[in-house]
């Protein structure tokens, strides 16, 4: 017994030795030290290989603006998103970069290339379109609004979608059809309008929502939508909501945990995706069961009538899909409309002379709609200042040089920005930032789709472009005509929204007083 006190005393409990000669289960800080050694390595080699990635995928040859490690470019994202600034804060990129191209670092994101050259642009949409699909970029962002309807589509599903589209918008719809529709949602706007009491506010921007909802909803699915009549639809407020979350998604870190659990941006997710998608069900359900009559003829309508459309469920994504485009774009775009008119009587004075001239005090045709000039380059040139769709990307297939020379790894995200376009004092000139209508009068020539990208361009060009021309030069000359609208707020208080498209958070509280 004197014998074992010192082993005892030199081991203790923890170093045992077992009758084998090695060390029992209970033995330690050699143990600990070699489990934490090889977690450490594991942690190391994983950090490295990520810093690899990422290194590797770091586009080269492009300008950026300063960056916080570990959080990359974070904090500029988190200024623009202040008052909903992005755009602004995009465009104010460019200019302190003095660039054309400039590269935007964001965390658990994949590298952002952005870019306001027009060469650049055309190389990707048109000259190497294949190797910039939707692909992942907006793919899963958008799965929950858009599924797999044309906007979210890419390859043979795409083609085919476009290919079935493109027979929509013939002549003979337009006249027959399309224009009865936009004709008889006019009248009511402007009859909303003229019934409003003096003194009381009306948000145009809510109005024009709602009547560019019943148009494509009468026009793409033959459904009576009625939300100029029901002015408190819970369906608009999800519709604005979804899109918002959707768009979220681009800049949130880990926003997939967030929908799993239903958390922080992803708080009503559920709720505002299901009931859109409630109510694409319904529309699919009736439109079932009036293939026969005009509905058949809808948009919808004709994609069912091809066996296109395999599953429910793609149906009621391209109901989804087409509500977005033939709402929201067009909405909007006649809302900053509005808002540039309202600020430069001569433009309205010039507006009415040219309604004066074409009309001749008659009621407004189709066939008149061609004719309006001076109100054509009035819509050109606030899309130039306020594009719809003012940011729009690509990811990279794979590596790609751009024109300008920028490396572009695979997987990265290629986007362009039209608003900050709009705004290029090389594009336009000097006065890029005024609102001029009378520079597209001026011009030899109209720029090309990829220097004045607001209906997008190649491939993927804006099939509904004439549908939102024929709708906004209709609507806008009715309400200039019938209607004096003034703003009811400071302009700089109407503030845009942040959603995929380019919207007003503010709405926009206008007075209407019906002309004599």
């Amino acid at each position: 017994s004197g014998a074992a006190a010192p082993a005892r005393a030199w081991g203790g409990a923890t170093d045992r030795v077992d009758a084998r000669g090695g060390m029992g289960a209970e033995a330690g800080p050699l143990s600990k030290l070699s489990t934490t050694g090889v977690a450490a390595a594991a942690a190391a080699a994983i950090l490295a290989v990520q810093a690899y990635r990422r290194w590797r995928s770091e586009p080269r040859n492009v300008s950026y603006q300063w960056r916080i490690w570990p959080f990359g470019h974070l904090h500029l994202v988190a200024k623009g998103l202040d008052k909903c600034r992005q755009h602004d804060e995009i465009t104010k990129a460019f200019e302190e970069l003095q660039t054309e191209t400039y590269y935007l670092d964001i965390p658990l994101q994949p590298p952002i290339i952005l870019t306001v050259d027009p060469k650049n642009i055309e190389h990707i949409l048109k000259g190497n379109f294949d190797n910039y699909p939707k692909g992942n970029l907006f793919g899963p962002r958008f799965n929950d609004l858009l599924g797999d309807g044309i906007f979210n589509a890419d390859g043979a599903l795409w083609h085919s979608q476009r290919k079935t589209s493109s027979k929509m918008f013939t002549a003979n719809k337009f006249k027959n059809h399309i224009w009865k529709v936009v004709d008889k949602n006019s009248a009511k706007v402007v009859e909303l309008l003229r019934s409003t009491k003096e003194g009381e506010t009306v948000d145009m921007f809510n109005v024009l929502n709602r009547f560019t909802l019943d148009s494509i909803g009468e026009i793409g699915f033959g459904a009576g939508v009625g939300s100029l009549e029901h002015a408190d639809s819970p369906f608009l407020a999800s519709f604005d909501r979804a899109q918002q979350i959707c768009m979220l998604r681009f800049v949130v870190p880990g926003w997939r945990v967030f929908r799993l659990l239903g958390l922080g941006t992803e708080w009503g997710t559920q709720k505002h995706v299901g009931a859109l998608r409630g109510y694409a069900r319904t529309i699919v359900k009736d439109l079932k069961g009036d293939l026969e009559g005009e509905a058949g003829n809808s948009f919808v309508g004709l994609f069912m009538k091809s066996g296109e459309a395999t599953s429910d469920k793609l149906l009621e994504d391209l109901v989804l899909n087409f509500l977005i485009a033939g709402r929201d774009t067009t909405a909007q775009a006649m809302g900053w409309c509005l808002w540039e008119i309202m600020q430069h009587s001569c433009v309205e004075e010039k507006i009415l002379e040219e309604a004066a001239k074409v009309m001749g005090g008659q009621a407004m045709t189709y066939d008149m709609i061609n004719k309006l000039e001076y109100l054509d380059a009035v819509i050109r040139e606030s899309l130039r200042l306020h594009p719809s769709v003012p940011l729009d990307g690509k990811e990279a297939a794979a590596d790609d040089t751009l024109p300008n020379g920028t490396w572009v790894a695979r997987g990265s995200t290629v986007a362009w920005s039209a608003y900050a376009m709009g705004r290029s004092t090389r594009l336009w000139g000097e006065d890029a930032a005024a609102f001029r209508p009378e520079r597209w009068l001026e011009m030899s020539s109209p720029p090309d789709a990829y220097t004045y990208a607001v209906f997008h361009a190649g491939p993927r060009e804006c099939l509904g472009k004439r549908l939102a021309m024929v709708e906004m030069k209709a609507l806008l000359l009715l309400i200039v005509k019938e209607v004096q609208l003034t703003l009811a707020v400071p302009a700089e208080e109407v503030r845009p929204d942040f959603q995929l498209t380019i919207g007003m958070s503010t709405g926009l509280p206008c007075h209407a007083r019906p002309r004599a």
